[in-house]
């Protein structure tokens, strides 16, 4: 069998070759060995004075991270490819669509995906999960044109429906439709406040609602932010922000405490324009938006965040709700979300097509709706501006908006000793990676996600006031977050003494400045670390650039993949120099409390990273791609090989 031309970019030493698979430190390289450096006093950019490390808590008994995003794996675009198979009049897709977008076809569990895949019958079987359970059937029966009771539906003519690119074709007002999705239940209410009841003072524009709980009985921590700056440069791909965040007050939650490698959760509002805007839509009065009501809940955790599933009875007011409990922009259109529209719907046209999208002969259309781009409820409310269903039926059917977690990158057991920094502050540090995605707003508009966009909101405010002068505390910008209580694959396996190869590209990078700092700290350990970073091109898109000690040009490797010429022995891709540095990752994963860590996204890098690390091990241990995959699921099993991707 001929070797592929990939792998022949291992190295073979004599170190280390399939002669002699037992691995030895490579003899040409150079001890990398980390010492402290001096105190740096000069910049915010890193908490690096410090006091000893005091990890005394244990997360090994802690559940998982729950999951806040749609998770999927690579089959998602197989199962589209399958879709494009089928007859056209089946199903359709637009020309020139975006790949990526196909990840929201399906949302449901490996399992199912799984079943999915091995049945190609109908486009029915294979598209009937992309609204979360399969509630219609494909008909693709054709209207008659030319029959005398034909009333052709006029299609809205407004900026948002277009941008929805909704391919409709003959389509009646006397089109008789099946299948169509029952009307979602109202599972809450808005009633008076008792005049026993005392006053509701809101706190919506700084911190979330007390009942919004991330783990009963702790409450979200409303923490001050001490410093923000940005770390690309312009003309980066994708803007990078850090955030240095003050932690001294946060409560005591039973001696748990923040850990090297961590993950922290914020709890992001959406932005007051995105709540205005959506109060428009809706005509709800300015006098009621922020007006206290009790909210009754008949079932469910909403609107907290893990609490228990129960009926609630809770003051509040309507912008609380919309701000920091429903999420109306990161999901896609559902069907109970179209009914209800249709259903609320004045307009005759607009009626008819939310029924259309809701029913059995809409199918393909609405799968076409679900993952041709992304749309806001919003958008679809500007779509189809004669529906207004009022705001306790939306709310019973639109998803919890859940905090979006991020990486410590930093030790947060190192104090932060920083000029102007008064008494014994505590700060943790994270960098945030800005997403962003088309607005359909205007052309070639741009919209940010929630999440990182409220970080970048915080992050601006901060830069304009610092470069402005102002008194900063007057700003008083404060994240709301909670520490996390679950596992965390990378703070759980970080510790020992042995040799680390860090893989990361982009933010994934974050993390690893944290066991950087904490190793130049601990002179009992080995300290040899080798870091292999991937970026677009250094000069702008590296993150922490001189950040990581005196010997930062010694154990780092970054690859470049715009810098990428063929020909000259470089590497494109991280997983590229993974190859490359073949005898340093087979040395280190067989070494006493050897540990790879891979941080980063999982479509493509983490992808790539792992089928390189199998070719190591193929070549360097003589084994076959059956036995070097059960070596590195033994390795992960040991704690010696950490994958972190998203």
């Amino acid at each position: 069998m001929s070797t592929p031309a990939h792998a022949r970019l291992l190295p073979s030493t004599a170190t280390s070759h399939p002669d002699d698979p037992i691995p030895a430190e490579p003899r040409e390289l150079s001890p990398l060995v980390l010492r402290p450096s001096p105190a740096q006093h000069t910049s915010p950019k890193s908490s690096d004075e410090s006091t000893t490390w005091s990890g005394h808590s244990s997360e090994s008994g802690s559940p998982l991270m729950p999951s806040t995003e749609p998770q999927l794996d690579g089959r998602a675009d197989e199962i589209v490819d399958k879709l494009e198979a089928l007859p056209g009049a089946a199903v359709t897709f637009p020309d020139k669509r975006p790949r990526r977008a196909s990840t929201t076809l399906i949302s449901d569990s490996p399992a199912d995906i799984q079943r999915i895949l091995g049945d190609t019958e109908t486009a029915t079987k294979l598209i009937s999960q992309c609204c979360g359970g399969g509630c219609c059937l494909l008909n693709t029966a054709v209207p008659d044109t030319t029959a005398p009771d034909f009333d052709p539906v006029v299609i809205p003519d407004n900026i948002a429906f277009r941008s929805l690119n909704v391919q409709i074709g003959p389509l009646s007002l006397n089109t008789e439709l099946t299948g169509v999705a029952p009307l979602p239940p109202v599972k809450m209410s808005f009633e008076p406040v008792p005049s026993s009841a005392p006053n509701h003072v809101t706190t919506v524009h700084k911190v979330p609602p007390k009942y919004v709980q991330p783990h009963p009985p702790y409450d979200v921590f409303s923490a001050p932010l001490y410093h923000a700056r940005e770390l690309t440069k312009p003309g980066a791909e994708k803007r990078t922000f850090h955030f240095d965040v003050d932690v001294t007050d946060y409560p005591d939650e039973s001696g748990i405490d923040f850990k090297v490698g961590g993950a922290i959760g914020i709890c992001p509002p959406n932005a007051t324009e995105v709540v205005d805007d959506l109060f428009d839509i809706l005509c709800i009065p300015k006098f009621v938006r922020d007006k206290p009501v009790t909210l009754k809940t008949q079932t469910g955790r909403w609107p907290t965040i893990w609490g228990d599933d129960q009926a609630r009875e809770l003051l509040t007011t309507r912008r609380e709700l919309l701000t920091w409990c429903a999420d109306v922009q990161s999901f896609p259109p559902t069907k109970p979300l179209l009914r209800l529209m249709a259903e609320y719907a004045d307009a005759p046209n607009e009626k008819k097509i939310l029924m259309y999208l809701s029913a059995a002969e809409g199918q393909a259309t609405f799968c076409d709706l679900r993952t041709n781009g992304h749309i806001t409820v919003a958008q679809l409310l500007h779509a189809f501006p004669s529906s207004k269903p009022p705001l306790p039926a939306l709310l019973s059917i639109l998803n919890q908006l859940m905090p979006r977690f991020y990486s410590l990158s930093n030790d947060p057991h190192i104090s932060s000793a920083r000029p102007g920094l008064p008494g014994s502050r505590r700060l943790i540090e994270m960098a945030v990676t800005i997403h962003e995605s088309p607005d359909w707003h205007t052309e070639g508009g741009i919209r940010s996600g929630v999440g990182s966009g409220f970080m970048e909101r915080m992050a601006q405010s901060f830069i304009n006031a610092e470069q402005d002068g102002i008194d900063l505390t007057t700003l008083d910008l404060r994240v709301p977050l909670f520490r996390g209580l679950m596992s965390n694959p990378l703070s759980q396996r970080f510790g020992g003494e042995g040799p680390m190869v860090l893989i990361g590209a982009g933010v994934g990078m974050a993390p690893f400045r944290g066991f950087i700092l904490n190793r130049l700290k601990n002179a009992n350990c080995a300290n040899k670390i080798w870091l292999i970073q991937g970026v677009r091109d250094s000069k702008l898109d590296e993150i922490y650039s001189g950040e990581l000690g005196d010997h930062e040009a010694e154990i780092k490797r970054v690859v470049q993949s715009r810098k990428f010429r063929p020909g000259n022995n470089e590497a494109k891709y991280v997983q590229d120099e993974v190859r490359m540095q073949a005898d340093i990752v087979w040395f280190v994963v067989n070494a006493l409390d050897g540990r790879i860590f891979v941080c980063g996204s999982s479509k493509g890098m983490g992808e790539g990273v792992e089928t390189a690390l199998i070719e190591v091990a193929r070549q360097k241990g003589n084994m076959s791609d059956a036995q070097a995959r059960e070596f590195w699921e033994k390795k992960k099993e040991d704690g010696q090989y950490i994958a972190e991707t998203w």
